[in-house]
């Protein structure tokens, strides 16, 4: 008999019902320990511990050990990693127990508490976290176990439990840096900035230089700046105050300075300790920039307290904001923050991890298992937060799925008892609605045109995706090179063109009309066009479409006095720059009048490449005649193909398009079929230029 394996940590089977304190393992590995159903296992990562109750209904894999949701952040486990199992056995009964909920509890509540777990037979040993269900529908509530003799044990009838009440959130620890996905290069470079000046200030005295005091954390939203810095507080096991900066904010004057001097004495107190200030912008706001003087004077207080941090020890100062520009210059220096670290969009390698750390305690099936790889190549753009989004909308398909378009309390309760697992559909169908959250405010028209419904232009086309594929497959200028203009006459499909690339590409789609960038306000026409880019770089890979780019950059007149046109152009110009240098991101401008585009637009090495899309010859207006009445039931010979591709020379795509579409409304008014006729007696109705 085994005492001792090392297995690999796995989600949940598809259908099965683990408890959150609740391990799963094959009949063989549970004869080999010695262990039946309802015995205690223990397991080890590291210095990492927990104690599990088995369940014995794993699939026939003697490598795996499917852990409970509570088990994960306990152990410090990412799926696929190693964890060794023990056999512990049979629980004795607690004579004494102290647990802490996460507040103070009724006698009701108290007695349900108690009541679950007992009858789950949790186990009970110090640091373990348990979610219990005291409440009706299955919410529970989080509840820590900080002391129980004999350790571990079960609750039992005679056992005595005293309840505390602890000042930091039961949840508070859970989070460890096997939840942070992705960003491993950070966080090796944070533990050298802070878990050595913490834990090993001597070192840096050995060195003869001062350690660093300070670290700013700084990125788009949802990128996990506040995770990262809970995990390696919870990690490094020191003193951590954790505030946003508007905690520290007073309503009267002199609050706000007499706060960040309590914080700080507190934090010198108990060193080694970190302090954690979210949205720092708000405490250290530029005291250039129309500051009151209220926060001129709580910015000033604050640099001279990371100041006083020079001479002492054990204290580092972690902030994290979303608008860098913000913060006051004077904090953005060695001495104060040495170094600022930014957290940006996950690539596809970083993507496919973090779906891995949100999905670790859903029943994926095999072929779902397989499919997160391919998940993560398609979410270009999306940060952390995007990707917890989609994986809890794709549990959420599951459930649509299997509860056959019931919802409310229906939903649920036709899932009651049912085996759910969640399939690749489910990831697919999440697709479709979850879009990435940097461009949420993006107002852009989307055009639901696949690649092969444009009809004709074969070498375009080839041309166009190539030119694609070798800049967004880039990480820098010197390989992508330029972007790209499309000209011709109008209706000629130029932007449907663009739109088709976009799906074709499996990127994401950005918009700008150049008749709508203008605005009545000073240099708000300059930043919508910046706005634009900042956001297309951060949702790398991107296709940017600059739409009517003839109104969006003119040709500038110069003068004495500049424009706002030209203000425009001049910052189109270099975020234009900044866009291709980036790499992984594709501008295409269309126009219809291309000798009205200021001449540096058009330039190699920014819109240098220049396509033509023409009016349709005969043959692709046939076919385009052809493919679009084929959409409305209509299969048209080649003599009537032959015939309408005639009739209509010198029209326009945009004149197809719209000569079909009123013979299909002719014939929906009269509840029929469309015939050739229709066709043919809709010509006069399309009015060209």
């Amino acid at each position: 008999m085994t005492t001792e394996l090392v297995l690999l940590a796995a989600r949940p089977a598809p259908g099965s019902r683990l408890g959150g304190s609740q391990v799963s393992v094959s009949q063989a590995t549970a004869e080999s320990l010695g262990l039946t159903g309802g015995d205690a296992m223990g397991l080890r990562n590291g210095d990492h511990q927990a104690c599990a109750v088995l369940a014995v209904d794993g699939p026939d894999d003697d490598q795996l050990v499917r852990l409970g949701r509570m088990l994960w952040p306990q152990l410090a486990l990412r799926p696929g990693e190693q964890v060794t199992v023990t056999a512990v056995g049979q629980l004795p009964e607690a004579a004494t127990a102290r647990i802490t909920p996460p507040y103070n509890l009724t006698f009701n509540l108290h007695q349900r508490l108690l009541e679950r777990l007992r009858d789950d037979g949790t186990p009970l040993y110090a640091s373990n976290r348990v979610l219990a269900d005291v409440h009706p529908g299955g919410a529970g509530m989080l509840v820590r176990i900080d002391l129980a003799s004999p350790s571990p044990s079960r609750m039992g009838d005679g056992t005595e439990v005293e309840l505390h009440r602890a000042d930091v959130s039961v949840s508070e620890r859970l989070i460890t840096l096997a939840d942070v996905g992705g960003c491993d290069p950070i966080i090796r470079r944070l533990r050298e900035l802070v878990e050595l000046p913490l834990l090993r200030p001597a070192f840096y005295r050995r060195l003869g230089v001062r350690p660093p005091k300070g670290v700013l954390l700084h990125g788009p939203p949802g990128t996990g700046k506040t995770l990262i810095c809970k995990a390696l507080a919870n990690e490094l096991g020191v003193t951590a105050y954790r505030m946003s900066a508007t905690e520290l904010v007073g309503s009267v004057q002199g609050e706000t300075e007499a706060n960040l001097r309590l914080l700080f004495s507190r934090a010198l107190a108990h060193a080694p300790s970190l302090v954690m200030i979210d949205e720092f912008d708000v405490i250290a706001t530029n005291r250039e920039r129309l500051a009151s003087q209220s926060d001129v004077r709580a910015a000033s207080q604050l640099l001279t307290l990371m100041d006083g941090l020079e001479e002492v020890d054990g204290l580092i100062l972690m902030a994290t904001t979303n608008r860098i520009a913000a913060i006051d210059p004077a904090f953005r220096r060695p001495g104060r923050f040495e170094e600022e670290i930014f957290v940006g969009p996950p690539s596809e390698q970083a993507r496919a991890e973090i779906l891995s750390i949100h999905t670790r305690e859903m029943p994926l099936t095999a072929d779902a298992l397989k499919a997160v790889a391919a998940v993560a190549g398609t979410t270009g753009g999306f940060t952390g937060a995007d990707l917890m989004h989609l994986a809890r909308s794709a549990g959420l398909e599951a459930a649509d799925r299997l509860a056959a378009g019931r919802e409310g309390f229906e939903l649920a309760d036709s899932l009651e008892g049912a085996d759910i697992a969640v399939e690749p559909g489910d990831f697919e169908a999440a697709l479709q609605t979850v879009r990435p959250s940097v461009l949420r405010d993006v107002a852009t028209r989307t055009e639901r045109i696949a690649w092969d419904q444009i009809v004709g232009l074969d070498g375009l086309k080839a041309r166009l995706r190539d030119l694609g594929r070798r800049a967004l497959a880039s990480s820098s200028a010197a390989v992508a090179g330029q972007g790209v203009l499309l000209h011709g006459p109008p209706g000629s499909g130029k932007s449907a063109l663009v739109h088709a690339l976009a799906a074709e590409l499996g990127v994401n789609f950005l918009a700008i009309e150049g008749s709508k960038v203008y605005n009545q306000w000073l240099g708000e026409s300059e930043e919508a066009v910046r706005a634009l880019f900042r956001r297309a770089i951060e949702a790398r890979p991107s296709l940017v479409l600059l739409d009517h780019l003839d109104a969006l950059a003119p040709v500038r007149a110069g003068g004495s006095g500049e424009r706002t046109d030209e203000r425009v152009v001049s910052a189109l110009l270099a975020s234009l720059d900044d866009a291709i240098a980036a790499g992984a991101v594709l501008i295409v401008g269309t126009t219809n009048r291309r000798e009205l585009i200021d001449g540096a637009v058009l330039r190699s090495g920014r819109l240098g490449e220049h396509l033509e899309v023409p009016v349709p010859n005969e043959a692709r207006r046939g076919a385009l005649i052809a493919a679009l009445a084929s959409g409305h039931g209509l299969d048209l010979d080649a003599d009537q193909v032959a015939e309408l591709a005639g009739s209509t020379s010198g029209w326009s795509a945009a004149d197809i398009v719209m000569l079909v579409a009123e013979a299909a409304d002719r014939t929906g008014f009269e509840d029929r079929q469309m015939r050739f006729d229709n066709l043919v007696q809709a010509m006069p109705a399309i009015t060209r230029l």
